[in-house]
């Protein structure tokens, strides 16, 4: 059997297809003397990349940026979203790429560059990710998967000759990210804001097509079909916070544009566990308040879904919306680990 290369396992971003006014095109930057620290052989394989393949010189070459993929076009998505309740309009994705889509049978998967270099969005950040966090977000990646809960993994960490001063200097590293969507709750925000929405129904309808397929009513009621998209984020996010909750899990960056619209851990540079669920266990030195502090997570999954309910309100009845927010708490309460 023929051995297929990268460029024939990885396609276009279908997201990127939504055009830029949704992601903007970016080249990455690679790293010197690129040498692979760590390789998931379970990612590989539900990307459907072959062992063999995973220790080529394209292989290395391809998620350290230094080289291209034919069938693809890196870009840095476009969101807002609020960070410690404040809405910031000016976001994005600052050092992350999303690089394509790939995977076996049916079920399709975003590949990101995490640490790839400048973009529109860096503003005063150099783009970089320094080794000690890409490992980081690889470890706690892999332990949420071994809990069962819903998580983005990691396929991959390559480090290089350069370094990086976070708190001290260590090798830049780029980490290779898998979820099967990296829309959150601020990109349907930034459109929102700025009074697109034109531009919220092509994401909204984009997110109904691509995830939510089932939501796609026989009738010509949009908005039903929208409502009924709405209140399945509602109930992913409880569920998912519910899980994050049996197992001690603390985010640490509950922002909304850290919140997935597939209730998926997502983000998971600030995340760690407490051991002994102490409910004002911080996560992340920024939070200096609490905010987003153990005990504090599920009554913020609700907020945020309200925030994302008043991003939607220009497709989906009042009604609808508060029906669907209704079922958080329920969903949550009665919660049970598969």
């Amino acid at each position: 059997m023929k051995q297929q290369s990268l460029d024939e396992l990885i396609d276009e971003s279908q997201f990127r297809q939504l055009g830029d006014d949704f992601s903007i095109p970016v080249l990455p930057l690679g790293i010197s003397k690129p040498n692979l620290v760590i390789q998931s052989p379970t990612v590989s394989e539900i990307l459907g990349i072959p062992p063999s393949v995973c220790s080529t010189q394209p292989f290395l070459d391809i998620f350290s940026g230094n080289a291209s993929l034919q069938n693809s076009t890196p870009a840095a998505q476009a969101y807002a979203g609020h960070q410690f309740g404040k809405f910031n309009p000016f976001l994005g994705d600052g050092r992350t790429l999303l690089l394509g889509d790939a995977g076996i049978q049916k079920d399709h998967w975003e590949i990101s560059l995490k640490g790839a270099g400048k973009t529109p969005f860096t503003f005063a950040s150099d783009g970089r990710a320094g080794l000690t966090e890409c490992q980081h977000e690889y470890d706690i990646s892999e332990r949420l998967a071994v809990l069962g809960v819903p998580t983005t993994r990691c396929l991959c960490i390559i480090k290089g000759s350069e370094q990086v001063y976070r708190s001290r200097f260590e090798s830049v590293s780029i980490l290779t990210r898998v979820t099967p969507s990296h829309i959150r709750f601020g990109t349907f925000e930034r459109y929102y804001f700025k009074k697109d929405i034109k531009a919220l129904k092509i994401l909204t309808d984009f997110a109904i097509r691509q995830y939510f397929p089932h939501c796609r009513g026989n009738n010509t009621d949009d908005n039903n079909d929208y409502g009924q998209f709405f209140q399945e984020v509602v109930i992913k996010t409880a569920q998912l916070i519910a899980h994050w909750q049996q197992v001690g899990f603390v985010h640490g960056m509950m922002n909304t544009d850290n919140q997935s619209i597939l209730g998926v851990s997502f983000d998971l540079g600030e995340s760690t566990f407490t051991e002994d669920f102490n409910d004002n266990f911080v996560a992340s030195l920024s939070d200096r308040k609490g905010r987003y502090a153990f005990g504090q997570q599920p009554a913020i999954g609700l907020w945020n879904c309200n925030v994302l309910a008043r991003a939607l309100s220009p497709l989906i009845k009042p009604a609808d919306l508060r029906r669907a927010l209704t079922k958080y708490e329920p969903t949550f309460i009665n919660f049970q680990i598969p």
